[in-house]
């Protein structure tokens, strides 16, 4: 869109925007309450609306991600709550259609920027009016474990921020102040899983933008590194990652249980024994007046409806969704990281390296959180949208190889058709 001043233009990107505008909503939701939903149902309609056929293109040919809310609707047939089911399945289709029209719209490099200011926003407010709770800083939350997560997202974009050499100087500046401070806010937040997590996420980052100076077999040899490193990590966690943490967690004065995690782990389990397959029905667990979720809101002392999760994001969902819908997330969450990582390494730059640290984050702490997926969360929009830039970047990628062997073998011809000329 181009607006036109005395003398002058100016040019704005409309799709930018919007999708800051709902990105902001969700990300300040803590502040915003019920108006959060509906900043960003007005922003995502209107960027879907505003280029139709862009957004008829996207959603398309990237369909398949979209088979996952389709799914979860699905499960309205044996729910035992179907209004619940029908309301938040098309709640979450709506925010996954989003998050596809995204794609479509802005690049990495953009995105990237924009989150930065939604994030850095949701810092200085924490900052500046943020309270303390026990001990722990909340910031504008209403927990610390929302704070920190706000935090070790807002750290890993800041570092990416870093060497974005194509941004505003100011911007980078930020950038680097934010990166600098997230330290100690996630050490005011008192959560040591964050820090856990957002250390090897940041390493992951900066050694994708040092790729940048290698060529592709020295490339193909730290990946093998890495490879072999991250194998010998799962089989230390598989053999005593339940040891590890517990003494890491006794250390820093937490419950080794993870404040009663695993009982809740062990409900959920039982459910999915019961209903492995199908499951109970998307978001037909937590509901009030179902027996089961009231004896464990009153177990934990929580609020009967006020909301809660099996803090575990594999069981949480097979609980709701079985291991059909659990596999179409899988597909999205290990399928964009494993893309996102191919892509990365092969073009190495801030945007990329960022949404591969994003996604790390986000499957290391699906083991002890529910992140995704569900409606108006900033966290699905970023898988979805990871998972998508990957796979469009791996395939221009082929194009281009092709392409350059298309090239390439028909050279002699024409070389030859030159000589006998």
């Amino acid at each position: 869109m181009t607006m036109r001043a005395p003398g002058h233009y100016l040019t704005v990107n409309l799709a930018a925007v919007l999708t800051f505008a709902a990105l902001a909503a969700l990300v300040l939701n803590a502040m915003l309450g019920s108006l959060a939903a509906l900043v960003f149902i007005a922003c995502g309609g209107l960027l879907i609306l505003t280029n139709i056929p862009q957004s008829l293109d996207s959603v398309m040919r990237w369909w398949v991600v979209l088979l996952l809310p389709a799914y979860c609707l699905l499960t309205a047939l044996w729910s035992q709550y179907p209004d619940n089911t029908i309301r938040y399945g098309l709640q979450l289709a709506f925010t996954l259609v989003v998050a596809v029209v995204i794609t479509g719209r802005m690049s990495t490099t953009t995105l990237m920027r924009g989150l930065f200011v939604v994030y850095a926003v949701g810092v200085v407010l924490s900052v500046v009016i943020g309270r303390n709770g026990g001990g722990a800083w909340l910031g504008i939350f209403g927990s610390k474990n929302a704070f920190a997560a706000h935090i070790a997202v807002f750290a890993l974009i800041a570092v990416a921020m870093v060497a974005d050499r194509g941004a505003h100087p100011l911007l980078r500046i930020g950038a680097l102040g934010g990166a600098l401070i997230s330290g100690p806010l996630l050490v005011l937040a008192q959560s040591a899983g964050a820090i856990l997590m957002v250390v090897p996420c940041v390493a992951i980052i900066v050694l994708v933008l040092l790729t940048g100076r290698l060529s592709p077999y020295q490339k193909l040899f730290l990946a093998a590194l890495v490879a072999i490193a991250l194998a010998a990590l799962a089989l230390v966690v598989v053999t005593m990652g339940d040891a590890l943490l517990a003494d890491v967690l006794e250390g820093s004065g937490k419950d080794p249980t993870l404040t009663g995690r695993t009982e809740l782990w062990a409900t959920g389990q039982s459910f999915i024994a019961e209903r492995p397959l199908q499951g109970l029905g998307y978001r037909a667990f937590w509901v009030v007046g179902f027996a089961p979720a009231e004896e464990l809101w009153a177990m934990f002392l929580v609020s009967s409806g006020a909301g809660f999760n099996f803090h575990n994001t594999y069981i949480s969902n097979a609980v709701e969704i079985g291991l059909v819908g659990l596999a179409l997330q899988i597909l999205i969450i290990y399928g964009g990281g494993f893309m996102s990582a191919a892509y990365a390494m092969l073009r190495p730059n801030a945007a990329n390296a960022m949404l591969l640290g994003l996604q790390t984050l986000m499957i290391l702490r699906s083991f002890i959180e529910v992140e995704v997926f569900f409606e108006f969360s900033v966290r699905s929009i970023l898988a979805v949208c990871t998972f998508i830039y990957a796979a469009q970047g791996l395939l221009t990628l082929r194009a281009e190889a092709q392409a350059r062997a298309r090239e390439a073998s028909s050279f002699p011809y024409q070389h030859k058709g030159l000589i006998d000329a």
